[in-house]
């Protein structure tokens, strides 16, 4: 082959090739968009889950995407550091105040922080539910931002913090 014939071909291969590599180059400094769909689908029905456990009352299924060493902030800012001590604070609640309750759970925005590690936004609305004085609770909104974790492979919540927008302080804090 010829000296031109060879510069030629390694334009071509250049121009080819580059396009590729900046991509691949991009997608690895970018960690926030490098979700697959497939997790993006795994994440949600983690929370369509829970939302199902909540739903049929049951604190077992409910906690069965959470990581046994879950970190769990309650809306009043209780804390629990454990799968267990959530599903056994869920059971009282389903027992009681949360009985007649309906949650629907909305999934806003999926960030992943590494290919194994992803922070969720997620909308809650509850109907059906009591106060602690017994009254009834009828609408209540919020937020929650779960931290999850794949682990072997499978996806599960290893940290919970939830905001109720309709909450008010109690009576000794006003």
């Amino acid at each position: 082959m010829n000296t031109r014939m060879e510069k030629i071909l390694a334009i071509v291969v250049v121009l080819l090739v580059a396009p590729v590599a900046m991509s691949l180059a991009r997608a690895a400094d970018n960690p926030g968009n490098s979700g697959a769909s497939e997790d993006d689908a795994a994440i949600k029905q983690v929370v369509a889950g829970f939302s199902e456990g909540w739903n049929s009352h049951d604190a077992h299924a409910m906690c069965s995407s959470l990581a046994d060493d879950v970190q769990w902030v309650s809306w009043r800012g209780d804390v629990s550091h454990s799968r267990k001590q959530v599903e056994d604070d869920h059971a009282t609640l389903f027992a009681g105040l949360y009985k007649n309750s309906h949650r629907t759970d909305t999934v806003k925005a999926i960030r992943f922080l590494t290919p194994e590690l992803a922070s969720v936004d997620n909308y809650w609305s509850m109907t059906g539910a009591k106060m602690r004085d017994g009254s009834d609770w009828p609408y209540r909104a919020g937020y929650v931002n779960f931290l999850m974790a794949k682990r072997s492979g499978r996806w599960v919540i290893i940290v919970s913090h939830t905001a109720d927008f309709n909450a008010k302080a109690p009576d000794s804090a006003r």
